[in-house]
């Protein structure tokens, strides 16, 4: 990967990148890894399995870059978009997957596939962002609980991973051993089936659901606010009443899921031992009541989705921003540490324009951290709590100490 494509200028040609990198000691992160060329041109237009092969090329070419192999993947995020008939989702899926399956490592990642409105490139039809561990396979854990359910098609992926005292939990869904749905429509019931089976896996890790240091909420959004929102509360209620009080950082958004009659799906990051103490930030930023704002682990910080409500998308970007680094200054961090942020967004603007909404955001991100911008994913979705327009989570890696800011990350 030449020198252009890894580090960012907001010349339009250059800002829709094949990917984006950033190494912390071991632990490296990837995000926004698209179906471009090193020019930002699109590769395979309307041709999902074209673009499953070119986000994948990218994303091991940024591997190696940094040293590692697909082999390394410890986590697996896909966004991908379909349009068609709801009753073609799951062959559509499999569609894709099938060109996955050329890649994926074997034993492969924790993953989570979640379908999406749109990326912030034009005609992008699928996205990946990944976390990859230069770590030797014998010194990591590869979970996968008998209690558990499985995918519709035999796959290499892992149901979670452990590391040192770090477990990743790919998205858990209300499926069966089959890959079947269950509870079909029923919230309730769905929500803890998910729960359940992030308990499993976190058991099999020597953890529980009090070392949780991240959610993430895909639900389903049929494009009614109040419905969804709804739907949310729903949810999240029964997350407190599962887990207890209060709740690690939560990110929460709206989607279609793969499976008619799904409603939500989740994936987690718990870390344990005794590094696992956490920090808890308070105040400051909207949030949900019960939820941790920002919580510290030792090197790891997780902050949790800040949602603003800005119709124009450039005051939104600056904003959130400033929210996501005063919860990094109340943990003794700052915003040279950011190894990934998601950047979901929502409504018309970012629609008609979403090249647009990248470059306001990276031009905002670049007022933080100077040229070298830390990875981060953008993502149109159906719709945000509260009918926000944007919402942005972040993972930063301090491996100095809370006083200093962690000079120790390189950018690849």
């Amino acid at each position: 990967m030449s020198d252009l494509s890894r580090s960012i200028s907001l010349t339009p040609q250059l800002l829709i990148q094949p990917s984006r990198s950033r190494r912390f000691g071991s632990h490296v992160f990837v995000g926004g890894v698209l179906p471009v060329d090193v020019a930002g041109k699109l590769i395979g237009a309307d041709d999902i399995e074209a673009q499953t092969h070119a986000v994948f090329r990218n994303l091991k070419a940024a591997l190696e870059q940094a040293g590692l192999q697909m082999a390394d993947l410890v986590r697996l995020n896909t966004y991908y978009v379909f349009d068609g008939e709801e009753d073609q989702a799951t062959v559509y899926w499999e569609k894709m997957t099938r060109v996955r399956l050329q890649y994926f490592p074997d034993p492969g990642p924790a993953a989570t596939a979640v379908r999406v409105r749109g990326m912030g490139c034009s005609g992008a039809l699928i996205q990946l962002e990944v976390e990859a561990l230069a770590v030797p396979l014998a010194q990591r854990q590869r979970i996968m609980p008998k209690k558990s359910w499985d995918w519709s098609i035999p796959v290499p992926l892992s149901q979670g991973w452990k590391s040192g005292s770090q477990v990743w939990v790919g998205g858990q869904v209300s499926a069966d051993m089959s890959g079947k749905a269950v509870a079909l429509d029923d919230l309730y019931a769905q929500t803890h089936n998910v729960l359940e089976h992030i308990r499993h896996v976190l058991q099999d890790a020597g953890a529980c659901l009090c070392d949780l240091a991240q959610l993430k909420i895909c639900y389903l959004h049929e494009g009614d606010d109040n419905a969804a929102q709804a739907r949310l509360e729903e949810i999240l209620s029964v997350v407190r009443e599962t887990c207890g009080a209060p709740l690690p950082p939560v990110t929460a958004f709206g989607v279609n899921l793969l499976y008619q009659g799904l409603l939500l799906e989740i994936d987690a990051t718990a870390l344990v031992g005794e590094s696992s103490q956490p920090v808890l930030g308070e105040g400051g930023g909207r949030g949900w009541a019960g939820c941790a704002p920002v919580r510290r682990n030792a090197a790891s910080i997780h902050v949790a989705g800040q949602s603003v409500q800005h119709e124009a998308l450039e005051h939104a970007c600056s904003e959130v921003l400033a929210r996501i680094v005063e919860h990094l200054r109340k943990v003794g961090s700052g915003p040279q540490a950011l190894a990934h942020l998601h950047v979901l967004v929502a409504g018309r603007e970012a629609d008609l324009q979403p090249e647009r909404a990248t470059t306001l955001f990276a031009e905002a991100l670049r007022g933080l951290c100077g040229d070298e911008l830390p990875p981060f994913t953008v993502v149109r979705v159906n719709g945000l709590p509260g009918g926000a327009s944007l919402q942005v989570d972040a993972v930063a890696v301090d491996l100095d100490t809370p006083a200093r800011l962690a000079s120790n990350a390189r950018s690849i």
